[in-house]
């Protein structure tokens, strides 16, 4: 889990917005995901509201958020620490999105137009302007956006709100990710393009493309994988008998 430390010298941004314990929760984030607070860092409350000029209450409340994204972990009597996903988790949440977005992406695959590749495309340039790790709050972003529009294909609201709420965990899991297999932004940006050409080859190739893209798999893993293909086109079959119910476009909030 890493070395033990109390997160006392370390720099924060300080707060300066209105809401002031969403900003101490960004400022928190921020650190935890470009590493300047590490995995296994101990979060003590009344440092981080004495450096940051808050109250303690606010801190706690800041806390509370980041447990909800997966990203710290209270322990009775030991105090609040920086998580690292397990493999458990990592693979657990790595199938539910690919599950997901593969389904988007069979159910829309006809609406993935020169347009949406363009778009899709330009998230990848931008990808690849992030400087690792100080820009790792900037990469998770591109990388939701970039994944938001392969869900939107299906236009099914409701799926894309499911979908939603497991990104506040999306962090945690890159951070893993990149730990465990040493990436840099250019493998990144060529992990994302080998998945968009995989979709636009064909939303069966998409499938696949889409579960290996979150769990890079060796042989012990293959039966998730295969399970989770032929759930995909099981689904697939029974939408493609009812068709009214994949029509119409995403709503816009």
């Amino acid at each position: 889990m890493g070395t033990l430390k109390e997160v006392e010298e370390t720099r924060l941004r300080r707060p300066s917005r209105l809401r002031i314990v969403d900003d101490v929760y960004q400022s928190l984030e921020e650190a935890i995901l470009t590493g300047e607070i590490v995995p296994g860092s101990r979060l003590v409350e009344t440092a981080i509201a004495e450096q940051l000029d808050v109250s303690r209450t606010t801190v706690r409340e800041a806390f509370l958020m980041l447990k909800r994204q997966g990203l710290v972990a209270s322990e009775p009597r030991r105090g609040t620490f920086v998580t690292r996903l397990s493999r458990e988790d990592a693979l657990d949440l790595g199938y539910t999105r690919a599950l997901l977005e593969a389904f988007a992406v069979t159910v829309g695959y006809a609406r993935l137009d020169d347009a949406l590749v363009q778009e899709l495309e330009s998230l990848l340039a931008e990808m690849g302007t992030c400087d690792i790790p100080k820009e790792f709050p900037r990469l998770v972003e591109i990388d939701l956006a970039f994944h938001a529009k392969l869900v939107q294909l299906a236009g099914m609201p409701r799926l894309f709100d499911v979908w939603s709420r497991l990104n506040g965990r999306i962090g945690a899991l890159y951070i893993r990710g990149v730990e465990e297999m040493h990436l840099h932004t250019d493998d990144l940006v060529t992990l994302h393009r080998n998945l968009l050409n995989a979709i636009r080859s064909g939303s069966d190739h998409g499938q696949l493309a889409i579960i290996q893209h979150y769990v890079r798999e060796d042989g012990s893993r293959s039966t998730p994988g295969m399970a989770a293909q032929n759930l995909l086109n099981v689904a697939s079959r029974r939408l493609t008998a009812e068709p009214a119910r994949v029509q119409g476009p995403v709503e816009e909030e």
